[in-house]
């Protein structure tokens, strides 16, 4: 079956003590920028509620084989994340929270065993767990709502794929019927790591390929949505079609997850991965100022891979609330992870230049993190240099795309950015405006 394509348009370059818990959150603590915006095509998020669940997939999952839900009940100051299928119980407990979208996972000490950053009611990102344990991004869907129109999303991969051609971020369109319950998505092309193309309009990745479009059913149950499909994905040129069940989660405030199973792909199409997951957010209606979104406030999660290794590790970082130099925003990592210190300034995202085509997308943008781990996620750094504190520093090219989404009546920023060292080994950066 031959590939049908399409013209290419995506012009691409320690634990806290419990007495932590009662403090405020001013260090990271910030206001929207401004009256609400409209998300063209899509209905807005819903009214805040005490009780939210979640759907998503932890971010090595090329070996997990299962959707992951997680919820969290203020009501009851509770919380309950793990696989949604194989039988593995869920994993619960209490929680506390600062500042209302920080929450601290307590166990039965009392002390902390894991932490997340919500968006109630449209998007969470957990660390089940210390600081090895591997980031989960997860969204919520209520209903099968419509979309006004043909939108695009814009995404990363999620970590733990390494090959100089394997997919690392990408776009994806999507409509529906009135009533929301069939949906059609058009137009899904990955792109390989920005290491590869340095600096020049990205190239597509070999394999997979996706049709030009292919048809969706949207079904709800008990106050939670998934859209499924099953497109073909095209191999060896595209002279060979599998395929791979696939679910969508898209808020309707603009956050978007998609995992494709690929269990129907034998060994020979060199293709190693049962299970890929995306993670995005809608593109923006109009190009965003980087001076606006480098001086928000946000917290979120570094999430470094060393899949060959099958090691991670996973940082509490927060960005913003700073005077910027050009494109640089500068953050870094907390104190003993305590988020009502002020974060270390051992971090910078540079934006660079927005593709003209595609607001939001910044396909020419650096990371830069600590090389404090050169045996482990910072050994094949593509630059080294020092911080303003005298620390080395380890940078990686990168793609970085920002949503400006609503939260209580406000304009409020996310940004998903991944980059990708010498060796393949990625760095996926996700923050959410305080």
């Amino acid at each position: 079956m031959k590939r049908k394509r399409s013209p290419m348009t995506f012009s691409l370059r320690a634990n806290l003590p419990v007495a932590f818990l009662l403090l405020a959150l001013t260090a990271v603590s910030g206001c929207g920028g401004g009256t609400k915006s409209q998300l063209a095509g899509l209905p807005g998020p819903p009214p805040a509620v005490e009780v939210n669940a979640y759907l998503g997939q932890p971010g090595d999952s090329p070996s997990e084989t299962s959707l992951w839900s997680v919820t969290i009940d203020r009501s009851n100051n509770t919380y309950s994340y793990g696989p949604t299928s194989g039988g593995t119980p869920a994993t619960t407990g209490s929680i506390a929270t600062l500042n209302n979208n920080f929450v601290i996972l307590l166990g039965p000490n009392g002390y902390q065993s894991g932490l997340a950053v919500e968006v109630p009611g449209q998007a969470i990102i957990l660390r089940p767990g210390d600081s090895t344990a591997p980031l989960v991004f997860a969204v919520q869907q209520l209903s099968c709502f419509a979309i006004g129109g043909n939108v695009k999303f814009l995404y990363a991969l999620s970590p733990g794929i390494k090959g100089p051609n394997s997919p690392f971020f990408g776009r994806i369109y999507a409509a529906t019927s009135p009533d929301g319950s069939s949906w059609q998505f058009n137009n899904q092309t990955n792109y390989v790591s920005p290491y590869q193309f340095a600096g020049t309009v990205p190239s597509a990745a070999d394999f997979p390929g996706y049709p030009a479009d292919f048809s969706a059913t949207c079904d709800a149950a008990q106050g939670a949505a998934t859209v499924s499909a099953t497109p073909l994905a095209y191999f060896n040129n595209d002279a060979n079609t599998f395929s791979v069940p696939t679910q969508f989660v898209i808020s309707p405030g603009g956050l978007f997850f998609e995992n494709q199973s690929y269990v129907n792909v034998p060994p020979t199409e060199g293709w190693q991965y049962p299970n890929v997951s995306a993670w995005g957010v809608i593109e923006p209606p109009l190009p965003l100022g980087v001076g606006s979104v480098a001086t928000t406030n946000y917290l979120g999660f570094l999430f470094e891979s060393d899949p060959g290794d099958a090691i991670y590790r996973t940082r509490l970082v927060g960005f913003g609330n700073a005077p910027i130099s050009g494109t640089v925003m500068n953050g870094g990592t907390f104190p003993s992870e305590d988020p009502t210190q002020p974060p270390n300034l051992n971090m910078s995202v540079t934006f660079n230049t927005q593709d003209p085509l595609n607001n939001g997308m910044y396909y020419a943008a650096q990371l830069t993190i600590p090389n404090d781990a050169p045996s482990t996620f910072t050994g094949s750094c593509l630059s080294y240099g020092v911080s303003q504190t005298g620390n080395s520093t380890c940078t990686n090219d990168g793609v970085a795309m920002v949503m400006v989404g609503e939260q209580n009546g406000l304009d409020m920023y996310t940004i998903i950015m991944s980059a990708s060292d010498t060796s393949g080994n990625q760095e996926t950066l996700v923050l959410f405006q305080q």
